[in-house]
C-alpha cells in the first residue's frame, strides 16, 4: 500500500486481514470474508495464498482458496474491501488448494496458478484459464514465471523434480525437467 506500513494475511479460516504496523494493538484496519457461491448459498472457504504486485494495481490482490478457485480482492484507501472477481468457478478450479500464485512480469494481466497436479495460466479478463499443464505424476507445491521470457515458468514437485515450461516451444509438456533432490521441493524464487 501507499504508506508502506500495511500487510495482508490470509488464513483457512476464511478471512483476509489488514494489518497497520504502526497500530498492531489495535487489531486488523479491515476484514474480507472468502465467499464461494454453490447451489443458491454462500460458503467461506479458507485461503492459502496471497499474490500482491504493485504494477498490477496498487490496491487489487489475489488470494487462491483452500477449495481451488482464486478471488480478486480492492482495497481501496477509506474504503472497504471489495471481491472483484472469482476464477474457476464455473471451470479451471484446482482439485485441491492453490499453493502458488504469481503474475506475469511482462505483462501483470496473466497470472499462474499452482495446486493439485497441475499449473494454469489466466488471463484477469476470463474466469477459465487459458493454458492448463497436463497432470504431473507428482503434487506440484510451487510455481513462477521467468522474470526475463515470457512464456517460460517454473515449477516444483514434491518426488523433488523441477519443471520448466516455454509456452513458446511446446505447450502440452515441459521444455526441461531435472532431479533436484531426493527430497520434496516446496518453494522457488528467482532473482531478477
Amino acid at each position: 500500500m501507499k504508506t508502506g506500513t500495511e500487510l495482508i494475511t490470509s488464513s483457512t479460516d476464511g478471512r483476509v486481514l489488514w494489518w497497520d504496523t504502526r497500530q498492531f494493538s489495535k487489531g486488523p484496519i479491515d476484514t474480507l470474508l472468502l465467499t464461494e457461491s454453490t447451489d443458491s448459498k454462500e460458503r467461506i472457504v479458507g485461503g492459502s495464498v496471497l499474490e500482491f504486485n504493485a504494477e498490477a494495481g496498487a490496491n487489487k490482490f489475489l488470494v487462491g482458496t483452500e477449495s481451488g478457485i482464486i478471488i480478486t480482492a480492492n482495497k481501496k484507501p477509506k474504503k472497504n474491501v471489495e471481491i472483484t472477481a472469482r476464477y474457476g468457478l464455473e471451470s479451471g478450479r484446482h482439485l485441491g488448494p492453490i499453493y502458488a500464485l504469481n503474475r506475469s512480469i511482462p505483462n501483470q494481466r496473466y497470472f499462474l496458478s499452482v495446486g493439485d497436479w497441475t499449473a494454469k495460466i489466466w488471463f484477469e479478463e476470463l474466469k477459465s484459464p487459458i493454458i492448463r499443464t497436463r497432470f504431473h505424476g507428482a503434487y506440484l507445491t510451487d510455481g513462477c514465471f521467468s522474470p526475463t521470457r515470457p512464456g517460460v515458468f517454473f515449477l516444483t514437485r514434491k518426488d523433488g523434480w523441477m519443471d520448466i515450461w516455454d509456452l513458446y516451444y511446446r505447450q502440452n509438456e515441459f521444455a526441461y525437467s531435472h532431479k533436484v533432490s531426493d527430497s520434496a521441493l516446496t518453494c522457488i524464487k528467482l532473482n531478477y
